[in-house]
């Protein structure tokens, strides 16, 4: 999914239309721009379109707070339905690229999470949209954030036991289809540095919420947190590919010794990806599918900076 254009625009666009604001309509290149001046929750979206646009008459500035509140629990509800319905389309041929991957034996993993609180509506709506069969051959991971307060920040002064703590925390609620404990048996064996070799592995896939779901909230997501998720397919690191859509993400994969490989959301394939080891500017052919994604992992390719990229028009 691109959640962004497809699902959070849309849901903003009905709250407002809920509201009797028929003349808020974020278009597309809109919303994108709102993207790039507001910090990237919807609550910043919504004041950074009325900072610059102008606040509405009958919103006193002791109101805009409250005003602003209330429009984002509109679009959540808003895009819980869309969800629900999933009327949040799969991003063109992305699909395909899946059901590839499955039919060569590679290990798919969908890592859901979004800036609302909806996680499990997007994990669920995924896998209606991929159908029973290719739902049914990929793991799906959701993740909840901790709150900031609890975070370790950029590490300074945490002790030896709270990267492991914070992680155990996290992927309590990253658990999705495993089982408490399962995730729990996770954390030990991350921690103690295992991994698994052999050239008769498969590779694994990691897809981020920008293929098929996306959000600012993926901004604190660490390389720890991806390198733990992977441990859970059995495929080393170094043989996992990660497709993502946002610096954020291609910087923990890359942290977490992954093959980056960047397809931006719509609007934004013009952005660069430093860390990508490869730049598409969609999915399908001549663009990514997964004899290429696969090629290119397997050769090496791909010169670290983002600059390889594979462009075609309408996807």
């Amino acid at each position: 999914m691109d959640v962004h254009i497809d699902g959070h625009r849309v849901a903003f666009n009905n709250a407002f239309h809920s509201i009797g604001m028929d003349c808020v309509q974020w278009g597309p290149a809109i919303y994108n721009d709102l993207l790039g001046c507001s910090d990237g929750t919807g609550e910043g979206l919504i004041t950074a379109y009325y900072t610059t646009v102008g606040w509405p008459v009958m919103v006193a500035t002791s109101e805009r707070d409250a005003f602003v509140r209330k429009v984002h629990l509109i679009k959540e509800r808003e895009l819980a339905k869309l969800l629900a319905a999933d009327r949040v389309p799969l991003r063109e041929d992305v699909k395909q690229v899946i059901s590839d991957a499955v039919t060569s034996g590679a290990v798919v993993s969908l890592l859901c999470g979004t800036q609302c609180t909806l996680p499990e509506e997007l994990g669920s709506s995924c896998r209606r949209l991929l159908g029973p069969d290719l739902a049914a051959a990929v793991r799906l991971f959701t993740f909840a954030l901790v709150p900031p307060e609890a975070s370790t920040g950029n590490g300074e002064g945490s002790g030896d036991e709270a990267p492991t703590k914070m992680l155990s925390q996290i992927l309590a609620a990253a658990a999705g289809d495993l089982k408490q404990r399962a995730a729990k048996e996770l954390v030990c064996s991350w921690s103690a540095g295992r991994e698994q070799g052999g050239d008769s592995q498969p590779v694994g896939v990691g897809l981020d919420p920008s293929l098929l779901a996306t959000g600012g909230s993926q901004q604190r997501i660490s390389p720890e947190f991806l390198a733990a998720l992977v441990a859970t397919t059995g495929i080393p690191a170094t043989r996992t590919l990660a497709v993502a859509a946002t610096n954020a993400m291609l910087q923990a994969a890359a942290g977490a010794g992954l093959f980056p490989v960047a397809v931006p959301r719509k609007f934004a394939s013009q952005g660069s990806f430093p860390t990508a080891r490869a730049k598409f500017d969609g999915f399908g052919p001549g663009l990514a599918t997964w004899p290429r994604l696969r090629a290119l992992m397997a050769n090496g390719s791909g010169n670290g900076n983002g600059n390889n990229l594979y462009s075609g028009a309408g996807k």
